[in-house]
């Protein structure tokens, strides 16, 4: 990343007016640091809002050996996405020249964003561009070393990707890798991750990492005016719409952001982007906006039951994993589904090992110029297939439909999966075994016919995950919840004076939406109207109670 006058550039470092200067004023207070003095470093606890008036703050990568990345003159402030997620920064900043700063403290950026919505739509925009900058370095973040092939090393790399934590993987097996184990004094155990303050962690549990690197402070406390379980589509959609409206919103997640959509490579068919995104990047634009509202997300933490309430004025009881009790007014499931594992013999050996049921760039870098599959017939397996086959144009990508290409897929991608050189469909088929000694090496197909490759990525349906939700909530034969006149008809619906909201399950004041919910429409479209509805609902039955 440069100063250069780039477009991006000028995106990613705007330089604030004398009349924004002016409005931030009363927000913060003026400080000044000589020449090298730390304004703030890697790892920091909290981060405030630096506005240079005059001087210059140099930021320094710790991660790629304290190169200089950017410098901010007179009316640029410091700081990227970890401004509005609180985490703690992954860069360092220092004083070039005696530099007077406007502090804003941390705990007040919401307000700027939304008192001053010129300057915050300005400092969005710019945050994001920054980050991704900074990722296009290639050295950023946290270090990760362990095997690729290996599941505790991909849970640590898929946790830290879905919740946009900077980190930089390096095979154990590679040169650097080695290099890096050697300088850690060679651990028994993998993954390893290092911290740019020079903490490190060997095969950690998620809460332990998320807690390190920031993403995980308390379990939440309530009450709450709406406790959102699952932050795919809907939830996100539900916590954006009801946090801008000042319902007090918590949104669970037992891995992070993103629901079954974050593992889509891109979404072309989603209104409003022309030239599609991925799944990653409609979930890291959903948080910082749920964020500016005020509305707060906790993971990874498990919902382990719910205790619906006897009275509505009581709330709903959540027993989460990590010993608290939450109490919401009303409760909105959007867990999401989860992929259909395949059944193939030997499939269950290489699960996050070479069997994957995602496909981002986590995945797909493991099997650069290597042979793979994709199974399944619909979206999310066409667009695995297109990325695979775009990211590396030597391999092949081998599609496995059970039926024919073309009912469950949109006209777009079947057109383009036929024209991609690359990409060999099989119609009518299905792997019935998996072979290899540590990873996938070889499939075999229902007909008989053996195919090399490295890796099988499975898109073959879905299967609500809702067992763990008590008897009283009621679900049709399949699994989803029933909700709205499904629950009304069902027989199981307990109040004479009113009917259910048309997302309200059969126990009141707990609401089901997106890929959960009975007779949803599975598309990401789909999901956040689920999500925009839930928050009608949430109001109706406020003034219900009221």
């Amino acid at each position: 990343m440069n100063t250069s006058t780039t477009v991006s550039d000028a995106i990613a470092f705007p330089r604030l007016t004398v009349n924004d200067l002016a409005s931030l004023k009363p927000m913060g207070a003026s400080c000044s640091f000589e020449d090298g003095e730390t304004i703030f470093r890697v790892g920091d606890a909290e981060l405030d809002l630096f506005v240079v008036e005059s001087g210059a703050i140099e930021i320094l990568n710790p991660s790629d050996g304290n190169r200089s990345v950017v410098t901010h003159g007179p009316g640029q402030f410091a700081g990227d996405i970890d401004l509005l997620t609180r985490r703690p920064p992954i860069v360092t900043a220092v004083a070039h020249g005696r530099t007077h700063l406007l502090r804003i403290p941390g705990a007040r950026l919401r307000e700027v964003l939304n008192k001053l919505p010129h300057l915050g739509e300005m400092m969005l925009i710019a945050v994001q561009e920054r980050r991704r900058l900074l990722t296009e370095t290639g050295a950023v973040g946290m270090k990760v070393v362990g095997p690729g092939k290996c599941r505790d090393t991909m849970l640590v790399r898929e946790f830290l990707f879905k919740n946009f934590v900077p980190f930089t993987w390096y095979d154990s097996a590679s040169g650097k890798g080695q290099e890096l184990m050697a300088e850690w004094g060679c651990p028994q155990k993998s993954p390893v991750i290092e911290f740019g303050d020079g903490r490190r962690l060997i095969n950690p549990g998620l809460r332990e990492l998320a807690a390190s690197a920031g993403v995980w402070r308390d379990c939440p406390q309530g009450p709450v005016d709406l406790a959102i379980i699952g932050a795919g589509p809907a939830g996100m959609a539900a916590a954006v719409y009801a946090a801008s409206e000042g319902v007090s919103t918590v949104v669970l997640d037992r891995l992070g952001p993103g629901g079954q959509a974050g593992g889509s490579s891109k979404i072309e068919n989603f209104m409003g982007f022309p030239s599609g995104l991925s799944g990653t990047e409609l979930a890291t634009r959903s948080v910082l906006q749920m964020l500016k509202f005020g509305a707060k997300m906790v993971a990874p933490v498990i919902v382990e039951r719910i205790e619906p309430a006897l009275v509505p004025e009581d709330g709903h009881l959540l027993h989460l994993d990590c010993g608290t009790e939450l109490r919401a007014r009303t409760v909105l499931i959007a867990a999401g589904v989860g992929w259909r594992k395949i059944e193939a013999e030997g499939a269950d050996r290489f699960e996050s090992a070479g069997i994957h049921y995602a496909c981002t760039s986590v995945e797909a870098v493991l099997y650069d110029s290597q042979d793979v599959a994709v199974v399944g017939g619909g979206n999310s397996a066409g667009q695995a297939a297109m990325f695979l086959a775009e990211c590396c144009r030597t391999r092949t990508v081998h599609l496995l439909i059970r039926g024919r290409l073309g009912p469950a897929m949109s006209d777009y991608l079947i057109s383009r999966i036929r024209a991609t050189p690359n990409i060999l469909v099989h119609e009518g088929e299905a792997i019935v075994s998996v072979q290899g000694r540590w990873r996938p090496e070889r499939v075999t197909l229902q007909s008989g016919q053996t195919l090399p490759l490295s890796a099988v990525f499975v898109f073959i349906g879905a299967e609500p995950g809702g067992a763990w939700l008590p008897k009283t909530i009621r679900r049709d034969k399949l699994g989803y919840i029933l909700t709205g006149t499904d629950a009304l008809q069902s027989g199981h619906w307990p109040l004479k004076y009113r009917e259910p909201c048309p997302l309200e399950t059969t126990v009141p004041g707990i609401l089901a939406a997106g890929d959960i919910r009975a007779g949803s429409t599975k598309r990401v479209g789909f999901a956040v109207g689920d999500g925009s509805l839930a928050v009608t609902c949430v109001h109706k039955l406020t003034a219900i109670r009221s």
